[in-house]
């Protein structure tokens, strides 16, 4: 623990005014909600800048990366970005970061550009971590990739490291790039 953090806490313990009168008595539920609010002020003394800056990175349509996106490298294909809450962990707390999930299609076996609309089994779904409200690191590893590629959300677009940026569609985005057989991509958490 910092030195701030020990001062605050030796400060709930021994005050002033405990030295000059008798403590009342605390019942177990008091001294609970004492030691629970003292942990949650060390918490977020503890919990730095990093976790900080996560609580920025919004989800759902607040997101600056939920959307469609035109891809140069794949034109007319499929990139649908979503935003959502980290999931649930076993012990009941969530990561301070949103997960990002994309939606994709890449068009026919040896094409360059996406002419037909995709069925189901052709999408292909990769994730990835919100860092910031502009940052994320996505796992391009299913489809070849490197693991924790970084995205900067930057002058309408997705901009990665080779200098490829994936232009965010004004809604509703790209109905027609979608399989025939769905009008939204559901989230898998």
């Amino acid at each position: 623990m910092t030195r701030l953090t020990l001062a605050l806490l030796g400060s709930l313990v021994v005050g002033s005014s405990a030295l000059q009168q008798p403590a009342p008595a605390v019942d177990r539920r008091n001294a609970f909600g004492l030691l629970g609010g003292a942990a949650a002020a060390a918490a977020v003394l503890m919990a730095g800048p990093e976790a900080a800056q996560a609580s920025a990175a919004r989800t759902g349509g607040t997101s600056p990366f939920t959307g469609f996106y035109d891809d140069p490298n794949h034109p007319g294909c499929l990139r649908s970005v979503k935003v959502v809450g980290a999931p649930l962990k076993g012990d009941g707390t969530r990561s301070p970061f949103p997960v990002i999930e994309i939606t994709g299609f890449d068009g026919a076996e040896g094409a360059k550009m996406c002419t037909d609309r995709p069925t189901r089994e052709q999408l292909w779904k990769i994730k990835g971590t919100v860092k910031s409200s502009t940052e994320a690191l996505i796992d391009f590893s299913p489809k070849g990739g490197p693991s924790k590629l970084l995205g900067k959300f930057e002058d309408g677009g997705i901009v990665f490291p080779d200098g490829n940026k994936w232009t965010k569609v004004p809604y509703p985005g790209t109905p027609d790039r979608l399989p025939k057989d769905m009008s939204t991509l559901k989230s898998d958490s």
